[in-house]
């Protein structure tokens, strides 16, 4: 019998392994290809060489590490026998005229994804490769025959297949060839997120760095725009889409045709803007949200928007002044949300805006908005306003902290001055607002002129908290009570427990 050592395969310059990774990682690892290549030939790829000169060829150095007994020889190193069990189907075969050595990654699949771009040196390192276990395989010659020159996509063994998928992605990293669309979609089944594509793999030395040249990525087009975007793998797996340029579509991709991405349109029902939204891989964050133009989306078509409970962009949010939620669109249209519509939007959180809200006096039609309700900072609210902000529902009060009421001198008229308006009142709104003494102005001066307007009413002393709701019959009593003590001592006795200025709101009559 010939001596023999192990093989060691030419090679440009290979980078040490000896570090793991998974399977899941390394096929995120390998770019698209568009196996685009001149035509192949076989003797591009010099096979088999005896490597290392002890005599035996790569086929005999396969046979003789792979036989499961010491192999004997017919003439000088070519083997006659041995035991081999293929992986691919189980078979096991003494004779090695029954076994095959199959390139894990076939000589043509190589050629038409980079090979085509290799030395003659580097094609014939990776046909004679055995300085990785999977690389080479020796399997039922008829099984070989079977898979030819297909990728996974079109051809997976009868048995070990997720072993095989895993070989796969290593030998291809090993030599950095890409793989095209089909081939990442079905290699994917088996080891994106499964425990065969999360098991340890021991990596063998890199045979080739850096990217092929030819390097490309899934391609997609959104229907209402004419930018096409690379679906990129990071090395994390993450994908990101990344907007083409006309000249790398042209040059590197031949005007490949992209595939539609997966784009739904949608609109609130209170709103007459139509947004596309984009699914990108990722989740709900890295999904592409755009308000459409008319020509937009004329081009897509002019789909019929779904109703949607939730659009990115949304604000929500609820006054100081009353329990109702409020939504204001990317678009800025107002709206105040049912209890199904806040529970089709996943029962968002909202903002509570504790300073603001609207006001409106229980014996007068105006309406104040409010940008401080404790401190009585609020101007006049307009119908319009009102409207745009989705119709809040106002705080009904007697009185609004700050506002006053006066008259001119020996004039019967009386006025109100407070957010929402300043304006004379009738005799009955006087009364409803609890009969207040006026401030009096411009009452005559001792020689002539006008003086300053009297001190109003006599500061009540501190009742303390000596009241409680239950000491009144009804909200009117209550209300009244509260408004004459609070602007001098504030909620003295605890009635208005939510701080929107309306006291024992349980009591019957509260508006």
């Amino acid at each position: 019998m010939p001596s023999h050592t192990t093989a060691t395969t030419p090679q440009t310059e290979a980078i040490a392994g000896g570090s793991t990774s998974t399977g899941q990682i390394l096929l995120s690892q390998l770019p698209l290809t568009r196996n685009v290549a001149p035509a192949y030939d076989r003797s591009y790829f010099t096979h088999w060489i005896d490597a290392d000169g002890d005599g035996c060829d790569t086929r005999a150095e396969v046979l003789i590490e792979e036989s499961l007994v010491p192999v004997t020889f017919s003439s000088g190193c070519t083997v006659a026998t041995g035991q081999w069990t293929s992986p691919y189907d189980g078979a096991t075969w003494t004779s090695a005229s029954d076994v095959d050595i199959d390139h894990m990654v076939p000589l043509a699949e190589a050629w038409r994804s980079v090979a085509w771009s290799w030395t003659d040196e580097q094609r014939t390192a990776f046909a004679n490769d055995t300085g990785y276990a999977h690389s080479l395989e020796a399997v039922t010659d008829n099984v070989n025959q079977s898979k030819s020159d297909q990728d996974p996509a079109t051809w997976m063994p009868a048995l070990n297949q997720c072993q095989y998928a895993i070989e796969w992605v290593t030998t291809k990293w090993r030599w950095n060839i890409g793989v095209d669309d089909a081939e990442r979609s079905l290699l994917g089944t088996y080891l994106n997120g499964t425990s065969c594509g999360t098991a340890t793999v021991a990596l063998p030395a890199k045979m080739i760095a850096g990217e092929p040249i030819n390097q490309l990525w899934p391609l997609y087009k959104i229907v209402y725009d004419s930018t096409i975007y690379e679906m990129v793998t990071n090395l994390d797996g993450s994908k990101t889409p990344v907007a083409l340029s006309y000249e790398k579509w042209r040059d590197a991709y031949n005007y490949r045709q992209p595939t539609p991405a997966s784009t739904d349109f949608v609109k609130y029902p209170w709103s007459p803007t139509v947004y596309a939204v984009t699914f990108w891989p990722g989740g709900e964050g890295a999904w592409m949200w755009t308000r459409l133009s008319f020509q937009q989306w004329q081009t897509a078509g002019k789909p019929y928007p779904r109703i949607a409970g939730w659009i990115k962009g949304s604000y929500y949010y609820q006054w100081r002044t009353s329990g109702e939620i409020f939504v204001e669109g990317e678009d800025g249209i107002n709206h105040k949300l049912t209890g199904a519509e806040w529970a089709a939007s996943g029962y968002r959180n909202f903002e509570k805006r504790s300073a603001e809200g609207f006001l409106k006096l229980t014996w007068a039609p105006e309406v104040a908005r409010m940008w401080d309700v404790v401190n009585g900072g609020g101007r006049p609210l307009g119908f319009a306003e009102w409207q745009e902000e989705g119709f809040p529902t106002p705080s009904s009060v007697q009185r609004i902290q700050g506002d006053q009421f006066y008259k001119d001198y020996n004039s019967p008229t009386v006025y109100y001055a407070g957010p929402g308006m300043n304006r004379a009142v009738t005799f009955a709104e006087w009364q409803a607002a609890g009969s207040p003494i006026p401030t009096v102005r411009n009452a005559p001066a001792p020689g002539g002129g006008t003086t300053p307007p009297p001190p109003g009413p006599t500061t009540p002393s501190n009742p303390g908290n000596s009241v409680n709701c239950t000491d009144f019959s009804t909200w009117s009593a209550a209300q009244n009570w509260f408004n004459t003590y609070y602007p001098y001592y504030g909620d003295v006795a605890g009635l208005d427990s939510d701080g929107d200025l309306i006291a024992c709101e349980t009591l019957p009559g509260h508006p």
